[in-house]
């Protein structure tokens, strides 16, 4: 470089315009330095380990699983995984709960599920089955209420074979035992650009940064979307706040720590030793007597059983018996005496936090006393209540926990967790969207969400989320759960239902998705949407935006509101040829995945073209495809794919099905069309709904089924 001469820079120093020079140099300078912190945020500390990746998730759960695989398997090459145990699989394994909870209906207990199991979950499922299957000759052992059961560890090896194609062949890279801390963000776009991590426990692991082009949040308690500043709710929403029926309206009775409750679950193996456990140092009998719940041995011992002993074809013969009942749920709105010490001696006002909001330390301290909870159920269970029992099939004196975990108290690694933070999403699903049209929760959701990418349906479930001390005066003593009048277990049911994209999308934060529980959506839908099967079809359905985002080199937003990229999600998660077992993407009642047609009658469905009423949850693909019902499907074609004129429907003899894969063979390669806008930013389709508010914002109204438009979707 040449440089300017002393003497003319003196020249140009003593000049009378000096100052002026002077001052436009340095503000020059500052703006210059001031503009690259933004664009190029500061690097990680120097003891981290960075690591680059194309998708980062945070959270071994069962939904960052899903998001994993669905990415890996739409060719996202660089993923990483960083999970804060070393079990994989979240509620399936480090939660324990081996009952796998999945879709129900108004039906109940043992009528099936609404619509049939699909995708990951479903793979999954599959794992578990043939494992049970080898080890006692029965896929489903337990014979109990739920339809499969599964010890954890074999949940968590089931997960791990999940993944294994992934990992070996380089896609996916797993980091394990970590725990996120900062979250480093671009602060001109508000885009997170890298998650740094703290190793769990003691050990010589390094601290390590991931910087990666997209994030999904699929930890227990929402860390990353509290870290990055997204905006979230914890706690009961008011009724004033989405107006819905089940909703509080004051925190009178609904203080900001009620929460749906944590567990820590019990899982027993029948043993030849008949001596309780030792006694508790929290135990009070009183805890445990005079409950409200049902108090049958037969009931406790069978209703959650995970392995029959006497029914196993194989040399394993003894029982395995999970505990996970209201009995042992740990409410949160009000906490023990000597809880709220134990906090407050971390930092002051820690006990009136949301357990969302308290840091990893003070959780500790109420999962401990949670533990002590659950423990003292099962030292009741075998010094009075088998005691005093007649039938010895059922004594739970013959069972010790189990030592499958490998933790010191025998304990599984994470109590079971029914409800976390709530994203503020770019829509926030509210309990009027998700109800069954008309009241009726065998029909279809109220709105049936145009961005829909996954399926649901359960009843607006809360385990006791208040606490009552037996003596107030003593709030170290005994104490019950109780269920309050707004916060049980149903009815009322969801309808049918989807999940929306706009939902795993925060509205301040990019380069982010929400997945698990740290979802779009009110407490209580939060309540409903909270499942084994459900968190994982929104976690792959998460994973396939954001795989969708990396490859278009957009934000993941842009996804969720435009038809065009949403097309290519849809095509990605209901796939014969990417998955063993394409995802469900409409919950028609009667068409498996197994279907020859299930691909196309999916693709149809999600795109609106197929005539519905609020009640017909069955597609019937042997019923006759009539010349009106086929004009019909091809007129509503072409109002959301770009067809050209010489693109027309097949016609003649066939059935529903035969249609529907003659059809989408026909369609599939062309565009779909923009969702239609009246040209507002803010209402797009102007009906004085705010998008943000409006469950449909590409129709008129908040409802999917109009009175008086002859019950078909819009």
């Amino acid at each position: 470089m040449n440089r300017m001469p002393r003497s003319t820079f003196r020249s140009f120093m003593d000049a009378p315009r000096r100052p002026v020079v002077l001052l436009v140099v340095y503000t020059t300078v500052w703006f210059t330095v001031a503009a690259l912190s933004d664009c190029c945020p500061r690097a990680p500390a120097a003891d981290s380990n960075v690591i680059s990746a194309d998708l980062l998730i945070v959270g071994g759960t069962e939904s960052g699983c899903a998001a994993a695989v669905q990415a890996a398997r739409m060719g996202i090459r660089r993923i990483v995984l960083v999970n804060d145990t070393d079990w994989l699989g979240g509620q399936f394994s480090s939660e324990a709960l081996g009952a796998i909870d999945e879709n129900r209906g108004p039906e109940g207990y043992g009528h099936g599920v609404p619509f049939p199991r699909s995708g990951l979950f479903r793979e999954v499922v599959d794992i578990i089955e043939r494992t049970n299957r080898r080890k006692y000759g029965n896929p489903r052992p337990g014979n109990t209420r739920v339809i499969t059961t599964c010890r954890p560890r074999d949940a968590a090896q089931a997960f791990a074979e999940l993944v294994r194609p992934y990992v070996k062949n380089g896609r996916l890279r797993i980091l394990q035992p970590y725990y996120p801390d900062h979250v480093q963000l671009d602060a001109r776009s508000r885009k997170v650009v890298s998650v740094s991590f703290q190793p769990c426990g003691e050990g010589t692991a390094q601290r390590i940064t991931v910087a990666a082009r997209i994030t999904i949040d699929a930890s227990d308690w929402g860390d990353v979307i509290q870290l990055a500043g997204a905006g979230f709710d914890c706690g009961p929403d008011l009724r004033s706040k989405y107006g819905e029926p089940l909703a509080p309206e004051s925190h009178r009775d609904y203080p900001p720590t009620d929460m749906n409750p944590i567990t820590y679950c019990l899982v027993l193996e029948e043993s030849d030793d008949v001596s309780p456990i030792p006694r508790p140092a929290t135990y009070r009998r009183q805890c445990y007597d005079d409950h409200p719940y049902p108090k049958s041995l037969e009931f406790l011992y069978t209703s959650r059983r995970l392995i029959d002993g006497r029914s196993s074809k194989t040399s394993v013969r003894k029982d395995v018996v999970l505990i996970c009942f209201p009995l042992i749920d740990y409410p949160l709105d009000v906490l023990p005496q000597r809880v709220v010490d134990a906090l407050e001696a971390d930092e002051v006002g820690a006990s009136k936090k949301n357990i969302v909001q308290m840091t990893r330390r003070q959780r500790q301290i109420i999962f401990d006393d949670a533990k002590q909870h659950s423990l003292g159920f099962l030292y009741y269970l075998q010094t009075v209540a088998s005691a005093a029992g007649k039938d010895a099939r059922y004594d739970f004196r013959r069972l010790r926990l189990s030592q499958e975990f490998g933790t010191p108290d025998s304990l599984p690694p994470k109590p079971y967790i029914r409800e976390s933070l709530r994203l503020r999403a770019l829509y926030m699903m509210k309990q009027q969207d998700t109800t069954g049209a008309r009241g009726d929760a065998r029909h279809y959701a109220s709105a049936m969400y145009e961005d829909g990418v996954a399926c649901w349906q359960f009843e607006y479930d809360f385990h006791p989320t208040g606490r009552r001390f037996v003596d107030p005066k003593d709030p170290n003593g005994a104490w019950r759960g109780y269920l309050k009048p707004l916060r049980k277990w149903g009815p009322p049911y969801s309808g049918r239902s989807l999940f929306p994209a706009r939902s795993l999308v925060p509205v301040r934060v990019d380069g982010l998705l929400g997945a698990q529980k740290n979802l779009g959506y009110s407490a209580v839908v939060s309540s409903a949407v909270r499942l084994h099967d459900q968190s994982m079809a929104i976690g792959q359905a998460a994973g396939a935006i954001a795989a969708v985002s990396i490859k278009e080199q957009i934000q993941p937003r842009r996804v969720a509101l435009n038809r065009k990229y949403l097309s290519l999600v849809w095509k990605a998660l209901c796939n014969a040829e990417l998955h063993r077992i394409p995802a469900i993407l409409w919950p028609f009642a009667d068409v498996p995945p197994d279907h020859p047609a299930f691909v196309p009658i999916q693709q149809l469905a999600i795109r609106r073209t197929f005539p519905l009423r609020p009640d017909e949850v069955k597609f019937q693909a042997d019923r006759p495809a009539t010349a009106d019902w086929i004009a019909l499907v091809e007129r509503r074609t072409r109002e959301v794919i770009d067809l050209p004129p010489s693109i027309v429907a097949p016609t003649g003899s066939m059935s529903r099905a035969e249609f529907a894969k003659k059809w989408w063979d026909l369609v599939r390669r062309y565009p779909d069309l923009p969702f239609p806008t009246s040209g507002s930013t803010t209402d797009f389709d102007g009906d004085g709904i705010a998008n943000d508010r409006d469950p449909l914002p590409w129709t008129k109204g908040e409802t999917s089924w109009p009175e008086d438009q002859g019950d078909m979707l819009p």
